[in-house]
C-alpha cells in the first residue's frame, strides 16, 4: 500500500498517469502498517536479519527512500519523483532478496 501509492503519486508528478484522488490517507495507512508490522517481523528472528546483507541494504535504501519522500520531493519535483521510483523499486527488490541471502 505504501509503495504503490507513492509510485502512483510519482508517476502523476511525471505526467505518466492521471489520478484525481488524494492518496495521502492510503500512503499514511501504509506507513503506519509498515511501522507496526516491520518491527514485529524483525523481532521474531532478529539474529537472522542482523546477519543478512540483503536486509541491511534494504534498511539503508528504505531510509533513503523515506528521506527523499519527506524532504527532497518538495523542492525538485520531477527529479525527486524519478529518484523515488528508483529507490522504492530497490527497496522492494532488496526485500525480496532477503530470503536468498540467509546466512
Amino acid at each position: 500500500m505504501l509503495v504503490g501509492t507513492i509510485a502512483i503519486g510519482d508517476l502523476r508528478t511525471l505526467g505518466l498517469v492521471r489520478v484525481s484522488a488524494d492518496l495521502s490517507k492510503w500512503t499514511s495507512s501504509g506507513l503506519i502498517t509498515m511501522w507496526v508490522t516491520g518491527p514485529l517481523l524483525f523481532g521474531a528472528d532478529w539474529g537472522r536479519y542482523t546477519r543478512n546483507p540483503a536486509f541491511l541494504v534494504k534498511m539503508g535504501l528504505l531510509t533513503a527512500a523515506l528521506l527523499t519522500h519527506f524532504t527532497v520531493r518538495r523542492s525538485h519535483r520531477k527529479a525527486a519523483a524519478v529518484a523515488s521510483l528508483i529507490l522504492w523499486s530497490c527497496v522492494v527488490l532488496a526485500g525480496r532478496a532477503i530470503a536468498d541471502f540467509d546466512v
